[in-house]
Order: C-alpha cells, then sequence, then structure tokens
C-alpha cells in the first residue's frame, strides 16, 4: 500500500492505492460510505487488487479518515459536488483515465452519479448498499443511528478511524438524510443516463432498508444492471457477502472490457 495526498475541492485529502497505475488499464476507485474512510475497508483493497490484476485506490473524502475536518453544515447536494468535480480533480491527479468504481452506501450512489457525470471514464460501477433513493422508514431509521452515536456507544468506534472530526463528520452525515424531506431527492434522472454496468448488491436485512433504491434502478436504468438482493445480510455485504461481491464485481469488469 502506498499511501497520498492531494488537494481536491478545495481541501486535502488522504488517499492509499494498491498497485501501479500505468494511465492505460483500469483502476478500480473505491468510494467509502457515509460513516467510513479507507480503513473501515479493512482488508478488502488488496483482496480486490489480488483478485482483479487491477490497481486500487482509495481515498478518503473531506471530513472523513486522515483527509481535512469538516466545517459547516453538508446540503444533499454534496452527492453531486463530490461525484462530478471533486471526483474529476482525483482522476486528474493521478492521471487515471479509465475507471471502475465500487462504492458502499453513500459511496455506492456517489458510484452511479459519477458514472452519469463521467461517462467517458467511468467504465462499470459496483455498489454494495448504494441508496440511491430515500423512503420514509429509512429516514426514520436515522434516529437509530443517532441513538446509536449519543449512547449506544457508536461515536466511540467511529473515533478509532475518524479521530477527532468524528462529531463533526457524523452530524454533517447525519442532518441531509434525517429530514422526512430527504424522500423527495432522487437520483432518478441521474441513473437513466448511466450506460456502463452496474452490479448493486443489497442485503435483506439492511436497518436502512433497500427496496426503494432497487426499485429505482429497475425502473429509470437503462445500462446493464444486475441487482442482487442477498438473505441474511445487513447495510455491509462488502464484508458479510464477499464472495458474491467480487462475483460481482468481476462480472462489471468482463462486461466492461466488451463495451465500446
Amino acid at each position: 500500500m502506498e499511501q497520498h495526498h492531494l488537494t481536491a475541492g478545495g481541501h486535502g485529502l488522504a488517499a492509499y492505492s494498491w498497485g501501479r497505475f500505468d494511465g492505460e488499464a483500469p483502476v478500480i476507485v473505491m468510494m467509502h460510505g457515509g460513516l467510513d474512510c479507507t480503513s473501515t475497508w479493512k482488508d478488502l483493497p488488496e483482496s480486490i487488487a489480488r483478485e482483479s490484476g487491477l490497481a486500487v485506490l482509495s481515498y478518503d473524502r473531506w471530513g472523513y479518515g486522515g483527509s481535512d475536518p469538516y466545517v459547516g453544515r453538508r446540503e444533499r447536494s454534496y452527492r453531486f459536488e463530490e461525484s462530478g468535480p471533486v471526483f474529476a480533480e482525483v482522476l486528474r491527479h493521478f492521471g487515471i483515465r479509465q475507471a471502475v468504481i465500487f462504492g458502499h452506501s453513500d459511496g455506492g450512489a456517489m458510484g452511479i452519479l459519477a458514472a452519469a457525470a463521467h461517462p467517458d471514464v467511468v467504465r462499470g460501477v459496483c455498489a454494495c448498499s448504494p441508496t440511491v433513493a430515500l423512503d420514509l422508514p429509512m429516514v426514520r431509521a436515522m434516529a437509530s443511528a443517532r441513538r446509536a452515536f449519543e449512547h449506544g456507544g457508536l461515536r466511540e468506534k467511529l473515533a478509532r478511524h475518524h479521530g477527532d472530526r468524528t462529531d463533526a463528520m457524523f452530524w454533517a452525515w447525519y442532518e441531509p438524510w434525517a429530514d422526512e424531506a430527504a424522500i423527495e431527492w432522487s437520483m432518478a434522472a441521474q441513473v437513466a443516463e448511466v450506460r456502463c454496468p452496474v452490479a448493486a448488491l443489497f442485503g435483506q436485512d439492511d436497518d436502512y432498508g433497500w427496496r426503494a433504491s432497487a426499485r429505482l434502478l429497475v425502473e429509470h436504468g437503462r445500462m446493464p444492471l444486475e441487482v442482487t438482493a442477498i438473505p441474511g445480510v445487513g447495510h455491509d455485504p462488502q464484508h458479510r457477502a464477499r464472495a458474491s461481491v467480487l462475483g460481482a464485481l468481476d462480472r462489471v469488469l468482463r462486461t466492461a472490457a466488451t463495451q465500446p
């Protein structure tokens, strides 16, 4: 693993790579979830690099892990900013001309948005629990996350990965999606624009729900699409159902290789 520092979106970001970028072969870019960072992937980047034979890049978004602390209040539009101009700066910094995105939760949704925003670069997306649509039960489930953070030990668990950034990181994630008005937010138009292959994997026991997101992908997706709901798995299929996830990523890579 090699560690990097870069500036994107006007903020210092920490990034980590496995393998060598040669400017030609696709790079698998990992986009973490709303409470995560590179370290919460555990050994998954290494496994992906080993199984795929491709270089892997993971970066901590603004406010997460080793990147600059978040300041201010985050609006729901941050997903478009992170997947659009910020992601473009990350790609330019590393000279990446072709990317396959592996994302989780918030990062899975942003991976799909990035495919719409950068169709000439993003060749495929493998997304675990991508929250591309919200319903009322999901919004209300945010209250459980708040209780766990304030009273259930979640703050201490997150602090092992985010240090003194933890409180600002949590509230910047929580506030945009805890409002019932969030159910009106939609990625339908962007999903319809994506043409590269997409695999979306959901856990059927996901506390945040998954049916609204799966439904939106099926109803609006025009790309080669694979949607899988895995029984007995929650919000983290990348850890709980790794074989299924790596198999889906391999199919995305093979399909991407046949696309013009």
